[in-house]
């Protein structure tokens, strides 16, 4: 007999799938452009919403880390994961995955707990700041995340098409500073380094394909910002017409890329837990903004394993040809929780 724990897990995690209709019937919300700061809060009329983070930092050794934190919230519960890769090593440090029952309340300033882990966000200095705090049963993570640029609204004012499932608002802080205290084992590591927020919320849970996607976010040297999306069907093939991204200058002005090609590029893994395979290496080429680069990945232990929500990679990766540059490269690839 399975426990009531196990039960509410299972609950949880079909609402993020959109297989009940508990997780459907309660948005009662139309997408409008964002608005900043309102739009940090949470927006409980939206079937789907969550806030991504992730960056590299370093220890005053030089050792990197790269670190994940994201919250998904649906209309009966919350999700959490945390994720820590040391890349010298290639070896996972600090891994969670958190859930909570019931629907994240919105309050006057971010302030949202899933379990062991903590986001939120303050009204200081010109764009205020972040803050994430994640605590494992190995270790835990504390960041204070401060926007060096300002706030890029993608697609027209925030909206983008969520691959058929219709539109969503997104926004992202691009350029990160970070800094913290990463504890792992009997080690308390200072660290400091960089990050990306994302931001999104919609009315997309009932479309399988708008939640497979590949995505890039590269910060270059050169103080150029970069975001590129693409929609895949259940064979994980590109969907055409659904993709896009945006294109940070190094002035601030945005620019949006409505055409991308991405070639996958060898070596390929299949992650232990996983049914897709993921190339390690990429080909970016932006025709009508001058860009043309490859990524490879800086570590192959970045496959990130989901109960709750799809399992997915999400990768720390360098520029090795082109534009000298840091990129994350995410490819959600694997099927929703209790379907194969």
């Amino acid at each position: 007999m399975r426990s009531p724990r196990h039960v509410l897990h299972a609950a949880i995690a079909l609402v993020f799938a959109g297989l009940v209709a508990a997780g459907t019937a309660g948005a009662s919300a139309q997408v409008q452009p964002v608005e900043l700061p309102r739009d940090h809060r949470v927006h409980p009329r939206f079937q789907v919403e969550w806030w991504y983070g992730a960056g590299v930092v370093h220890a005053r050794s030089g050792r990197a880390f790269s670190w994940f934190a994201t919250i998904w919230s649906g209309g009966s519960g919350a999700v959490a994961r945390v994720n820590v890769v040391d890349l010298e090593r290639d070896r996972v440090v600090l891994a969670q995955e958190y859930v909570v029952a019931g629907a994240l309340q919105r309050t006057r300033l971010l302030a949202v707990v899933v379990d062991g882990l903590r986001l939120s966000w303050r009204p200081r200095g010109a764009f205020g700041r972040f803050s994430v705090a994640a605590t494992t049963g190995d270790g835990s993570l504390a960041l204070g995340l401060v926007p060096q640029r300002r706030y890029v609204r993608h697609g027209r004012r925030g909206v983008i098409d969520q691959g058929g499932g219709g539109p969503s608002a997104y926004y992202s802080s691009t350029r990160l500073r970070a800094k913290g205290l990463l504890h792992t084992g009997d080690r308390q590591i200072p660290v400091r380094g960089e990050g990306w927020l994302d931001h999104q919320w919609g009315n997309f849970a009932g479309d399988p394909q708008a939640l497979r996607w590949d995505w890039f976010g590269c910060r270059f040297k050169d103080g150029r910002d970069l975001m590129l999306y693409r929609f895949l069907d259940l064979g994980n093939r590109p969907r055409p017409g659904y993709g896009g991204g945006t294109l940070v200058g190094r002035n601030g002005r945005i620019r949006r890329i409505s055409e991308f090609r991405a070639v996958e590029l060898a070596p390929f893994v299949q992650p232990e837990g996983a049914t897709a395979t993921y190339p390690l290496g990429w080909r970016l080429t932006l025709p009508g903004a001058g860009l043309d680069f490859t990524l490879q990945t800086l570590a192959r232990n970045q496959f990130i394993r989901n109960q709750f929500v799809p399992s997915f990679w999400e990768g720390a990766a360098t520029v090795t040809r082109g534009p000298r540059g840091l990129c994350f490269v995410e490819d959600s690839r694997e099927p929703l929780p209790g379907r194969s």
